[in-house]
């Protein structure tokens, strides 16, 4: 997970980070947490509530398992070392990103269209700027 990657970042811009996912705590326990200690909360949407709340919609299966783009994304996390973690129950449910000022104002969003998450360094970025705002 690349944000613990920038962790110092995000806490020196008086940031947190708050991570939603879908799957049931023991898939998410299991998968993207496997062998992680994460410094914030992972809570669990298994509704789907706050997806549909931010838009975040789903893809088909064709934009995921037959993109080149995605499979180029694969690889190249692949060779740099990035470690392959289980899916989700949900594959094709896409994420995003979003950045909530102090004023409860979003100041960034992004919601996922396939393999475009935004660089992490983007987020801390995004973070430190609304942690800047007045």
């Amino acid at each position: 997970m690349k944000v613990l990657d920038r962790w110092e970042r995000i806490q020196a811009a008086g940031a947190g980070v708050l991570v939603v996912v879908h799957d049931s705590p023991g898939r998410v326990r299991a998968g993207l947490l496997d062998g992680l200690a994460v410094p914030f909360p992972v809570l669990v949407d298994e509704q789907r509530a706050a997806y549909r709340t931010w838009g975040l919609r789903r893809s088909s299966f064709w934009r995921v398992y037959l993109s080149p783009a995605v499979w180029r994304q694969y690889l190249r996390l692949l060779r740099s070392g990035e470690r392959m973690r289980r899916g989700g129950r949900d594959t094709l449910q896409l994420g995003g990103d979003f950045v909530v000022g102090r004023d409860g104002r979003l100041t960034y969003s992004r919601p996922q269209q396939a393999d475009d998450r935004p660089p992490v360094g983007v987020l801390v970025a995004e973070l430190e700027r609304a942690a800047a705002s007045p």
